[in-house]
């Protein structure tokens, strides 16, 4: 059946308001998230995903997007996030480093996914003939102002990603099962190609996309047991090839944290900041404003007294049950299953396994999407016939807040700033923000943003590695080689530190050492390509020509970009023999 079939009501009077609305969310959502396009630098850790990455700068095929980690060039990081990878490789490949061109795909990937939504929850109007269309919950959804952190952040878009191809599938399956009728093994069979498709597409471009198997089979069995089961066994399939493509990279198929905050805490530590967490999500929900970028930087965030940690495991059960209960009746059937699979999207954040980060406002992006049909009747609930004024009211405020919280992302400056606005004491965000005011020129204001990181955390090792960089421009050997040092010492994960105290040894001619400091680069960061290039020079050096060469296929394999300073090395090694 066709979306203008779809659009009829009960009594068979052709109607286009949903399509209509949809759109009018759509273009909703270029008004809010469109603005953002304006700004003009990186925000976070923008400019990281992409600066000496050979898979989005073009130097290897785009098939390594599906060998390797989403940040294999600075050391895996457990995100296996191929299609993000090819959609900033896409980027750069027409307009380069531009910052405006990728906050325009953005707010474009943000405007699709209300489209796709909208069209799904027209052919899902079928299933509910007497309810109007929820235009309310996905222009909230469109413009909210939380949502910043998954669109005005370029880095954000891989919960936009997962959740087009989560919805590509959706919308098919509704496709295929709006013909009452039509119960047959190949309608069932189109069911599973669709939903193992989009599933694995949801996956690839978010792990959090595994939500989508669950509903992928509950849109199915709106229509027949036979399509359910398809949509299960499609669902299965498309599991199972991304846990394949994931083992053949990590060599488990089962995601991991690395570095999660919360890896040596029990397992009552964890419920208490997952309760914190639900509450904080329940908080921007409904007051989007004042929140820190980055939470787990947030020490009080972490110190939990177990009554508001119960506030949000309350909220959270409460909201389960009554899906529960309204999965038992048949006009709240749909709506109850949408608000559950609103609930199950909050489990990335609740801590049960440690995550890799305690919170953060980017995971509201799949609970939002799925609770539109939950806040559309909340809001029709509580204010009835002056439901759309109020709600008009709200949406206009929400796209002013929209175009606020972008601001945040303007830059590495404005993020962190706005970090240390909350968080003053944050010795990582002084560090971020001393490499923003060097890039700026101001190297004054960058030293002393590094002395204050180390002021408040002398244990940190990057401000010690940056101040060694910035002494050894300056000629101040002696200093740099002390605060290398340090840096690699506090930081022995970092393997930029090794990177860093290696050119210092290579400029010295201590070839040995800066060999040693290379190797510990590339075994913690396989695929940097610049520590095998250094790598190659100190095998050189030592007269190891076969290693040497050895290092430098490795530097080609990572992808290091071909310069004057590579020819030459390959050169000094041909003219060696």
């Amino acid at each position: 059946m066709s979306l203008e079939s779809a659009t009829r009501d009960p009594n068979g009077a052709a109607t286009a308001r949903g399509p209509i609305l949809a759109l009018l969310c759509t273009l909703l959502a270029l008004v809010a998230w469109f603005p953002s396009v304006r700004l003009g630098g990186w925000a976070y850790d923008d400019l990281e995903i992409l600066e000496n990455n050979p898979v989005v700068q073009g130097d290897l095929p785009a098939q390594a997007a599906f060998e390797q980690d989403y940040w294999a060039h600075l050391g895996a990081a457990g995100h296996y996030r191929p299609l993000a990878t090819l959609a900033l490789r896409a980027d750069f490949a027409i307009s380069g480093l531009d910052p405006s061109a990728f906050h325009r795909t953005n707010a474009l990937l943000h405007a699709a996914v209300v489209m796709l939504a909208g069209l799904c929850l027209v052919l899902l109007g079928i299933y509910v003939p007497a309810s109007p269309f929820p235009w309310i919950g996905l222009a909230l959804f469109a413009v909210h102002p939380a949502l910043a952190d998954s669109v005005a952040w370029i880095s954000g878009r891989t919960s936009m990603l997962s959740a087009l191809g989560g919805l590509s599938g959706a919308l098919a399956v509704l496709q295929f099962t709006v013909p009452w009728r039509d119960d047959s093994l190949g309608r069932a069979a189109k069911v599973g190609a669709a939903s193992g498709l989009g599933l694995l597409l949801a996956l690839l471009g978010k792990e959090d996309g595994v939500i989508f198997a669950p509903c992928l089979v509950g849109l199915a069995a709106l229509h027949s047991r036979r399509a359910a089961i398809g949509a299960a066994l499609g669902s299965l399939v498309g599991l199972s090839v991304y846990l394949v493509l994931r083992a053949g990279v990590y060599g488990t198929p089962w995601p991991s944290a690395p570095h999660a905050p919360l890896a040596d805490a029990s397992l009552w530590e964890r419920l208490l900041v997952g309760g914190r967490g639900l509450l904080e999500a329940l908080r921007l929900t409904l007051l989007p404003f004042e929140y820190p970028p980055i939470y787990e930087r947030w020490a009080s965030f972490r110190e939990v007294e177990p009554w508001i940690a119960a506030l949000g495991w309350g909220s959270w059960c409460a909201c389960v049950v009554w899906c529960a209960k309204a999965l038992r009746e048949r006009a709240h059937r749909v709506r109850g299953g949408a608000v559950l699979f609103a609930c199950a999207s909050f489990l990335p954040m609740i801590q049960l396994v440690p995550a890799g980060v305690l919170f953060a406002p980017r995971f509201l992006y799949l609970p939002l999407l799925f609770g539109c049909l939950g806040m559309d009747a909340a809001f029709r609930g509580v204010f009835r016939s002056r439901a759309a004024l109020v709600a008009s009211v709200v949406i206009a405020l929400a796209t002013v807040g929209a175009w606020v919280r972008t601001s945040v992302y303007e830059s590495k400056a404005s993020f962190y700033a706005e970090q240390l606005r909350h968080v003053p004491e944050d010795a990582p965000s002084h560090n971020e923000l001393a490499l923003a005011s060097e890039a700026s020129g101001d190297l004054a204001a960058a030293k002393r943003h590094w002395q204050r990181a180390i002021e408040l955390d002398p244990t940190y090792g990057r401000p010690w590695s940056n101040l060694g960089r910035l002494a050894l421009a300056e000629g101040d050997l002696e200093r740099a080689e002390r605060c290398l040092r340090r840096a690699t010492e506090l930081g022995r994960g970092n393997a930029i530190a090794h990177a860093n105290l290696g050119a210092f040894f290579l400029r010295q001619e201590r070839f040995a050492e800066a060999l040693t400091s290379y190797e510990n680069a590339t075994r913690l960061a396989p695929s940097m390509g610049a520590a095998w290039r250094g790598q190659a020079k100190a095998h050189l050096r030592l007269g190891q020509k076969e290693r040497a060469l050895r290092a430098l296929q490795r530097a080609r394999e990572a992808g290091v970009n071909v310069d004057e300073e590579l020819r030459n090395l390959q050169r000094e090694l041909d003219a060696k023999g």
